[in-house]
């Protein structure tokens, strides 16, 4: 063991690393960064020093050198959502593919955490922003997109930014959902809503209302509930509804989390889906075709989402204008939790 070693408060240098294999600091820049070929008695020397003395090359210090970075910074509102985590997994990919890593914050739809998030992105010099942030006021997410011109918004549309926002129409995709229970005879249609104060919940409870009233159904206040979007919401949301059980034969969710959850609470209860209770979710995430019965759905195509907004993000940042986004639909999926009163 060196001396380097047992002396934990000195950090090895480059020179170090150098001095140990024997050979020049070109020599180790060349192996540690991948940019020119050495031989391989010289790597395994470099390789084996740079183990033994504990190095690793400083990203921000060389992102500054190169006006570049390794890393690229995503925003998320909770990695635990089902429905981020196959978001960064698609940005992941991309990242991937452009010899990146991920930086991955959160923001837990509060204004200033999401904020201070961005703010530490930026501090790490990264060489792409992918952000999903609906809390930050228009006014001052429209500053860091002016400051920052590779900054791409998913899931928000920001008025004057419009070709670097990744999103769907939550309004005509909740509108669908609601509309295909009405086909299908539901009159009275409950709804769980998201608890957060952001876009996606107010943009899809008024297509749920604009569906209800276009069809000259009434709107009963006491089956829309509105609860944190994970699969513990739709368990309180589910006891919340059993109170006004004769009230509605089937429930629009916000997500799929919440309708997975609310129906697994009241098969629970005895209450059998779709016999008794039909159920639509939004996002068609990998679960919803897991369930028992499988769960009809709204398309939320996020991970093509995050991948395109990775490779807008990308080539932005290094002046390609290109690249154009691809258009994104809401699709129905239609399984097995719906049943049609208009057969019966």
């Amino acid at each position: 063991m060196t001396d380097l070693n047992q002396n934990p408060e000195k950090q090895p240098t480059i020179r170090d690393v150098a001095k140990l294999a024997q050979v020049s600091v070109a020599t180790v820049s060349r192996v540690l960064n991948g940019t020119a070929k050495v031989s391989e008695k010289a790597r395994n020397a470099v390789l084996k020093a740079q183990r033994e003395l504990g190095f690793y090359l400083n990203a921000n210090a060389r992102a500054l050198a190169q006006k570049d970075s390794e890393v690229i910074g995503v925003l998320v509102s909770e990695v635990s959502d089902p429905y981020f985590g196959v978001m960064v997994r698609s940005c992941e990919e991309i990242a991937h593919e452009h010899g990146k890593a991920l930086l991955v914050a959160q923001g837990f739809h509060d204004p200033v955490r999401e904020q201070r998030a961005i703010e530490n992105l930026l501090s790490h010099q990264c060489s792409g922003l992918v952000i999903h942030a609906l809390s930050i006021p228009d006014r001052v997410l429209a500053r860091y997109m002016q400051d920052f011109p590779y900054m791409v918004i998913i899931n928000r549309v920001l008025p004057g930014y419009e070709d670097r926002c990744v999103n769907i129409n939550n309004f005509q995709g909740m509108y669908l959902s609601v509309s295909t229970l009405i086909k299908n005879g539901h009159r009275k249609i409950a709804f769980i809503n998201s608890s957060h104060h952001i876009v996606d919940a107010s943009e899809r409870l008024a297509g749920y209302l604009c569906a209800l009233r276009d069809h000259n159904l009434d709107v009963n206040e006491n089956i829309i509930i509105s609860e944190l979007p994970l699969l513990e919401g739709g368990a309180r949301a589910a006891q919340k509804l059993m109170a006004f059980r004769g009230e509605f034969t089937a429930v629009a969710a916000y997500n799929d989390a919440l309708a997975a959850s609310c129906m697994a609470t009241f098969e629970n209860a005895g209450i059998k889906v779709p016999d008794e209770v039909s159920f639509i979710g939004f996002d068609n995430l990998f679960l919803s075709s897991c369930l028992n019965p499988s769960l009809t759905t709204i398309t939320n195509p996020v991970d093509d989402m995050g991948a395109s907004a990775t490779r807008l993000s990308l080539a932005l940042y290094h002046h390609d204008y290109s690249y154009k986004l691809p258009e994104f639909s809401t699709i129905l999926i239609n399984r097995k939790s719906i049943r049609n009163l208009n057969a019966n």
